[in-house]
């Protein structure tokens, strides 16, 4: 790598690493002046910081995986349920502790999304009303095992692991390595990138589009898997829902999502731009938390703050022209000047 790679390279980090410090100095100055406690004030603030991350990680990488080839997977949160509660319990019916469910529920998680995938390209049902319907029958089938009790990793056997930071830095450093040699340096990450530019285009060059579909479904599976095992670590226990509760985890890691996919846009690589928009969203709620605010009103801030970086991510173009067209008025009226004063 030459000098000037290198420059770029460092810039572009700066501009990632940037938002989530500007994040956590604003939050630490709000905690700090009305409550006296920065964002992070012992070990406990750090364990809860790395596993909320590891979990909204997943989980947005997730939701970009399908939503970047236009597919709104609405059945994620149940796929969620499916993996961990189903793979949860087989893992400990086997004795086995923290990384065996962890790596059951993936797998569980992958053959949920698996089965979406195949149905999606067989009957061609719309992605987010597939979404819908597939959420109920998940949803249903969790109810109906282990006496509606979900599963309970709280007491378990070798399940203090899910909890240990240095075991959710390095699962954490395996998903974004695992995710930017797949989706930038593999066969399916070329051919899933040409499928973004033109679905027609693609099919038209002898690309397979519905195995990169099905390839691109059964990732998010596993992906959403590993985020329910150390949600499910953190809180002790996951219960079933019903009603389509789940697609609550969903939309609660949109923001994540979106933020780093703007975060990635500016340092060219979208796992590190997701990784810092879970950070950013991270410090964010850790911030919220810290002032005593109910759940009701953090997520009021939050989804607020949401809509509002929305708004101006679908309209930035809008502010780029008008900012362009002022500097050549401008430029149009100083020619002016000059030829009248000549």
């Amino acid at each position: 790598m030459n000098n000037s790679n290198m420059k770029d390279t460092l810039i572009h980090l700066a501009k990632a690493i940037a938002v989530p410090l500007v994040v956590w100095a604003i939050m630490e100055l709000i905690d700090r002046s009305m409550v006296g406690m920065g964002v992070i004030n012992n070990a406990a603030d750090f364990k809860t910081l790395f596993r909320n991350l590891i979990s909204s990680l997943a989980f947005a990488l997730a939701i970009s995986t399908n939503l970047q080839c236009g597919r709104m997977d609405l059945s994620m949160g149940a796929q969620m349920y499916a993996g961990v509660i189903f793979g949860g319990n087989i893992a400990m019916m086997l004795g086995f502790g923290g990384v065996g469910v962890l790596i059951i529920s993936m797998i569980i998680g992958g053959l949920c999304g698996l089965l979406i995938g195949t149905i999606f390209v067989n009957l061609r049902i719309l992605p987010m009303v597939l979404g819908l319907g597939m959420t109920l029958v998940f949803e249903c089938i969790c109810f109906a095992i282990n006496n509606q009790q979900g599963v309970i990793l709280f007491g378990q056997k070798g399940m203090e692991i899910l909890s240990n930071v240095t075991f959710i830095i390095i699962v954490t450093v395996i998903v974004i390595g695992a995710a930017h040699y797949l989706f930038q340096f593999s066969r399916f990450g070329f051919r899933y990138r040409a499928i973004q530019g033109s679905q027609k285009l693609a099919a038209d060059a002898g690309i397979n589009i519905f195995l990169n579909c099905i390839l691109s479904y059964v990732i998010a599976g596993v992906l959403v898997a590993c985020a329910g095992v150390f949600t499910t670590a953190y809180s002790g226990s996951l219960a079933p829902v019903l009603g389509m509760s789940s697609n609550a985890k969903v939309f609660s890691n949109m923001f994540p999502m979106v933020l780093g996919a703007w975060i990635g846009g500016m340092c060219n690589n979208r796992e590190i731009g997701v990784l810092m928009g879970a950070v950013s969203v991270n410090f964010l709620l850790m911030g919220l938390a810290k002032l005593g605010l109910s759940a009701s009103v953090q997520n009021v801030i939050t989804y607020t703050l949401f809509l509002v970086f929305m708004i101006y991510n679908m309209n930035k173009h809008k502010i780029a022209y008008a900012k362009a067209r002022k500097a050549r008025l401008a430029l149009a009226q100083k020619v002016m000047a000059e030829k009248a004063a000549a």
